[in-house]
């Protein structure tokens, strides 16, 4: 509910801005060269951040984003996420 006839940026949560200033950022100010490129930024981040929610349990983490844990896997490995066992070795 907003004492306007419109929603607009500025009665949005924080959180769902993705912290960004009101009217966020250009794409070219974010730094991001493609819309792939912005994509792959905030998957990322959204991960992470269920990650973190979700105490470093992947199952629930997996559970939480509506994916398979197998594939939840991938994707963190592939962002940098969880070492490889031959990283680790």
């Amino acid at each position: 509910m907003t004492p306007d006839v419109r929603i607009e940026a500025h009665h949005l949560p924080a959180s769902l801005l993705g912290g960004l200033p009101v009217g966020g950022q250009a794409p070219e100010q974010a730094g991001f060269e493609s819309l792939a490129n912005a994509r792959e930024d905030f998957e990322r981040r959204y991960i992470l951040q269920k990650y973190r929610e979700c105490g470093g349990n992947m199952s629930r983490t997996a559970e939480a984003l509506g994916v398979e844990r197998s594939n939840l896997y991938r994707k963190m490995r592939a962002f940098g996420l969880l070492h490889t066992r031959r990283e680790e070795a």
